[in-house]
């Protein structure tokens, strides 16, 4: 007898661990320093440091929208600035009122 291909059998997925993330956790790591996830820290209402971040979306003196690594980052406020940019960090300054993860 042969078997069909399109046998419908429960299969239950698995789901996969990241080995990286494991070891990361293991040894007291924190997740994001692995560049799967954004960090944003802030210093009160005037700055932002974004790591982690895959590019500059849009920009306007009201709102800064970043790539990331799951989704877009929104930061908020008046008279926004990109102090400093490079492929891994950016540093915001401004009235900083809020920041949104998408």
């Amino acid at each position: 007898m042969k078997k069909n291909l399109n046998d419908k059998r429960k299969h239950k997925k698995r789901r996969r661990r990241d080995p990286a993330a494991g070891a990361m956790l293991a040894v007291g790591l924190p997740m994001e320093t692995d560049g799967s996830t954004a960090k944003v820290t802030m210093l009160g209402h005037r700055l932002a440091l974004i790591e982690n971040h895959r590019g500059v979306y849009a920009y306007t003196e009201k709102g800064i929208t970043l790539t990331g690594p799951e989704g877009m980052l929104s930061v908020y406020g008046k008279d926004l600035e990109i102090r400093e940019l490079d492929r891994e960090q950016m540093l915001v300054e401004g009235y900083i009122t809020g920041v949104t993860y998408e």
